[in-house]
């Protein structure tokens, strides 16, 4: 069998638009140079004079030998006038750290295939994602690599059926994502040893009859909503995102976090009941041009991440955590529509993207925010899918 290069077509889109980025990588990020790297840019004539004072060496390994040193803007020194990379200028692509060359880029390699993706904690890929009407349209090519050992067979049965659930069924994001969970629950019993794979495929089978019969709308429209749960669950992570954010004292994080406070009741306590009355009256109207926003983020998850697999964990931990970042999404969009009486593109990119800053590139935070899950009892897919009711 044949090993494939997957390519969303969101990938082959991108272009880096450098100066004219709303939040460049170029600042406050630590960019790590290897050894090898390193001595080059060092000994480099048009370099060796900045290099003496842009880098501090830490020689935790040959990949990460030094550090460049920010300024006190939080920009790298080795920017221009025109905020381009001077390295790349003048020495070229080869000479750049890793992370240079590499991001916003993200390369999967699963069961001898390669997925091909981005970070969507770039503003314009953001843009992309979200927006551009041929963004998740879909080539493979044959790679030539060898085989490599699969991974178990429920996964990609979990994989596949998780995306015919979000695009195949004519759903509504929140009950796709329930139709998912419902899913995951088997997927669960299956990596445990409970059930055998195929139960995946039964199960698959019993949601789209329920689909068609309108069972799984009447499931969601019975759950509940847990008002005071949501409201601890965003208030907690968002908190905890707020003093790890490494652009927290940025105008674009600022911006953000002013739109949060400004929904404070006269306590001066977070209201996710004007968040949720605010997604209803002001956010939804203004998202009325692009209503597949949600949709559009989750097939960018479950693509980027090969949903559920998270490392060592479980599926339904990869399912909690896919729940509640719609959650925090949906309150930022919420709060922007609130303190700005609308929404513009520039705010929605900014609510999805300023998000996966630390999301994408802090991976302890999935384990903060699992611990706040479990400590507010969040556990079950019922009490998890809760948290999107807004009414």
């Amino acid at each position: 069998m044949n090993n494939l290069v997957i390519t969303p077509n969101y990938v082959n889109i991108f272009s880096c638009i450098g100066p004219k980025c709303e939040d460049s990588c170029c600042n406050d990020w630590g960019i790590y140079f290897d050894k090898k790297t390193y001595k080059k840019i060092v000994k480099h004539p048009d370099f060796s004079s900045l290099a003496k004072i842009a880098f501090k060496e830490v020689k935790t390994d040959n990949n990460s030998w030094a550090v460049i040193e920010l300024d006190e803007a939080g920009a790298c020194p080795f920017l221009n006038e025109n905020k381009l990379c001077k390295i790349h200028d003048q020495a070229g692509v080869e000479a750049l750290s890793n992370t240079c060359q590499t991001y916003p880029k993200v390369n999967n390699h699963i069961a001898g295939n390669r997925y091909r993706s981005l970070s969507l904690s770039c503003p314009e890929v953001a843009r992309i994602v979200l927006f551009e009407p041929e963004a998740f349209q879909f080539e493979a090519q044959i790679s030539g690599n060898k085989s490599a050992a699969p991974i178990p067979e429920w996964q990609e049965k979990s994989y596949d059926y998780s995306l015919e659930l979000l695009v195949g069924l004519g759903l509504d994001w929140e009950q796709a994502l329930l139709a998912i969970g419902l899913l995951i629950r088997t997927s669960e019993n299956v990596a445990n040893g409970l059930e055998p794979a195929s139960a995946l495929d039964v199960r698959f089978e019993q949601l789209q009859k329920f689909v068609q019969a309108g069972l799984l709308n009447e499931q969601y429209e019975q759950l509940s909503c847990t008002p005071a749960v949501q409201e601890n669950a965003f208030v907690s992570v968002h908190s905890k995102l707020c003093k790890i954010h490494s652009r927290a004292h940025r105008p674009r994080f600022t911006r953000l976090n002013e739109a949060v406070n400004s929904i404070c009741n006269e306590d001066n306590q977070y209201s996710i009941e004007e968040l949720n009355k605010a997604w209803h009256n002001i956010a939804l109207p203004a998202l009325s041009e692009s209503p597949d926003l949600f949709e559009r983020f989750i097939l960018y998850s479950i693509f980027h991440n090969h949903f559920p697999m998270l490392g060592k964990n479980g599926p339904l931990k990869a399912f909690r955590l896919l729940v509640l970042d719609c959650l925090l999404i949906r309150c930022y969009l919420s709060a922007m529509a609130f303190k700005y009486q609308g929404l513009t593109q520039s705010d929605i990119i900014l609510c999805f993207q300023v998000y996966q800053v630390v999301r994408q590139h802090r991976s302890s935070f999935a384990d903060v925010i699992d611990e706040i899950m479990q400590e507010l009892d969040i556990q079950t897919i019922p009490s998890t899918i809760s948290l999107l009711k807004t009414k």
